[in-house]
């Protein structure tokens, strides 16, 4: 009975891990995010809702990520073109040619 307990802690431990790197929102991925910004040439702009846009304010400093995609006009053109504008901008994850800006 006690190697059960030890088997299925183990298996726990390992779905949340892999969860985690599973999760769009992936704290440690925000610097590469950030950097991809500068040399991106195409994004894809998802709705967030409050949950998700408190989590990828802890991961973004926003006014840098809307500072960065005015700076780049590619994205800011692709921002606009689906539907949304860089001041409704929370937060972005991925890297230069899989990157996610979100937006509330």
């Amino acid at each position: 009975m006690k190697m059960l307990k030890i088997i299925a802690v183990a298996a726990t431990l390992v779905a949340g891990v892999s969860a985690s790197y599973a999760s769009p929102f992936n704290a440690m991925g925000g610097l590469d995010a950030l950097d991809a910004i500068d040399s991106a040439s195409h994004a894809t702009v998802l709705q967030a809702n409050d949950g998700e846009a408190s989590f990828l304010r802890f991961d973004n400093d926003v006014a840098s990520v809307q500072q960065r995609i005015r700076n780049n006009p590619y994205l800011a053109r692709t921002v606009s073109e689906q539907g949304f504008t860089i001041d409704q901008i929370v937060g972005v994850t991925g890297n230069d040619t899989d990157l996610t800006i979100y937006a509330l």
